[in-house]
């Protein structure tokens, strides 16, 4: 070894995976020879070169934030932290939020146009957002999130991937109205469906067979409440649907059941 070499060669070793191959070989000796570290480290830097991406590659207005990975199952009672996450950069402000607000464009439609926005970035990324995360963001209530993202889903007919959807958690992420025109109007199919409104096939087909069944029973002359005991669905349901029914077949459903 040269002089230059014995000078410098040390800082090659100045390094993160030198600092966690130290510490797991002095805190867990037994863990693994050194190509067993070396492989844990090799994996470590990859998780923290992914949930701490460079602030450099962040621009004016934007954030890192957690999200849960679109592709993970959602089920009641699953923990968070047991639900892999995917980092997705949301585009909080742009130059088109500041000059709506130049020309005093009311704040809610902005904040209704940013939701839809960070809605969409995080499932282009592989994430997704619930309303708890957005209300977060925003510094605004859990309420004024869900009526902000329903009323630009009835404003623009479109469906936002939010985390509700997505996973198919909870009754007040259905949409219902869509879901059918979507079906009976526009002629697609379950899966094209399934895509465009971000729902599982399971749940279009869910939907789309509720509405089947309770357009039977009308048609045959049954009460809302002998279709809610027939279907086993509940009255509101039952005349949710009905409401659908009238709007895309109109009147003249009934048959006589004599």
């Amino acid at each position: 070894m040269n002089t230059q070499q014995s000078i410098y060669a040390p800082l090659l070793d100045k390094t993160f995976e030198t600092a966690v191959s130290g510490f797991i070989l002095a805190e867990f000796p037994k863990l693994g020879g050194p190509k067993i570290v070396k492989l844990l480290v090799k994996e470590l830097k990859a998780i923290v070169e992914q949930y701490y991406p460079p602030l450099t590659n962040l621009r004016r207005g934007q954030m890192l934030w957690f999200a849960v990975a679109k592709e993970e199952k959602g089920g009641y009672g699953k923990c968070m932290k047991n639900l892999r996450l995917r980092p997705v950069v949301l585009s909080v402000v742009t130059y088109e939020d500041i000059q709506k607000r130049a020309e005093s464009v009311p704040q809610k439609e902005i904040r209704k146009s940013g939701i839809a926005r960070m809605l969409r970035e995080a499932d282009e990324q592989g994430g997704t957002l619930a309303e708890t995360d957005l209300s977060l963001i925003l510094s605004c209530s859990n309420r004024t999130i869900y009526k902000n993202i329903t009323e630009y889903e009835r404003e623009n007919n479109v469906v936002l991937p939010r985390r509700g959807t997505v996973h198919d958690l909870g009754r007040s992420t259905t949409h219902k109205k869509i879901i059918c025109e979507k079906s009976l109007r526009d002629k697609k199919a379950t899966p094209d469906i399934a895509r465009e409104t971000y729902h599982s096939p399971n749940a279009v087909d869910r939907y789309l067979g509720d509405f089947d069944r309770v357009r039977f029973c009308l048609k045959k002359g049954l009460s809302v409440e002998e279709t809610s005991f027939t279907t086993q669905l509940s009255k509101s349901l039952v005349v949710e649907y009905e409401d659908l029914i009238e709007e895309l077949y109109g009147g003249g459903e009934k048959e006589n059941v004599n």
